[in-house]
């Protein structure tokens, strides 16, 4: 098989969609294979489809059929690298979000963008406790549509994320989870390492930048701290901006790296 990619970074969370029609059944073994340290080893896998939506210019879906963040923010960019639609604003369908996102999209430069995505307000905000090696944990699962996160305050030497994965993976059933624990940096700045795991690719990547993650925090502290307006959330590959109010955003420079053709 033969088939078209490109491969962009948002924050350094490598993302590669096909380009072009890739039947369904065989979404998770493409994905597998581009996520190689091989191939293209990428951090996730999207494949470009029609817009479901008469206002869409295009549509997006994850591999496992989860929601991304970060790969909302390069589906839009795509739309107007590849000459789809050349205004700055527009709306895209992606996998896990029900109505379609409102884009805005700048060029910077050469191969680099500025873009901003409206994101879907989570199905559930729920409070967890779990327990540690005698250490409770009190966080918050936020539930998109096929991605959960566990949100909770943390500290410079955590390190014990496989054991929390496994803790609640045992408590919530979802496409993807992610675990999130944050440090308040102060005037508006927090920190992030992602951890995500997807159940359809049996893959755990500490992601360099973790949009829906992101938003997860940004839901958490309007939740529970009274958060409105814009906050930064440094990850390992960057900065992504998050906005919540009557309407949540993020946004993120994201790189065009390669395109070309991929084996399998």
């Amino acid at each position: 098989m033969k088939l078209n990619f490109i491969k962009m970074s948002p924050c350094q969370n490598t993302t590669v969609f096909i380009t072009e029609y890739c039947p369904k059944e065989y979404y998770i073994a493409v994905a597998r294979e581009v996520m190689n340290y091989d191939s293209l080893c990428a951090e996730q896998v999207g494949f470009i489809v029609p817009p479901k939506n008469a206002d869409s210019v295009l549509g997006m879906e994850m591999a496992g059929g989860e929601f991304c963040g970060n790969a909302s923010l390069c589906a839009a960019v795509y739309v107007r690298y590849s000459g789809i639609y050349e205004k700055d604003d527009f709306f895209i369908d992606v996998s896990g979000a029900s109505d379609p996102l409102r884009c805005h999209v700048e060029e910077k430069s050469n191969y680099v963008y500025s873009a901003e995505c409206e994101m879907p307000f989570p199905i559930s905000v729920k409070d967890a406790k779990i327990e540690i090696n005698k250490k409770k944990i009190k966080g918050s699962i936020i539930d998109f549509k096929g991605i959960s996160h566990f949100i909770f305050k943390s500290w410079r030497d955590f390190n014990d994320y496989d054991k929390v994965m496994d803790l609640i993976k045992s408590k919530i059933e979802s496409d993807a989870i992610g675990i999130v624990p944050y440090i308040e940096l102060g005037k508006g700045e927090y920190e992030i390492k992602p951890y995500v795991y997807v159940r359809s690719t049996q893959s755990h990547v500490f992601e360099k930048g973790c949009g829906s993650g992101s938003m997860a925090l940004g839901v958490y502290l309007k939740k529970y701290m009274g958060l409105r307006g814009k906050i930064g959330v440094m990850q390992p590959g960057g900065t992504i901006g998050v906005e919540v109010g009557d309407k949540n955003f993020i946004s993120s420079d994201v790189k065009i790296t390669c395109e070309g053709s991929i084996l399998i």
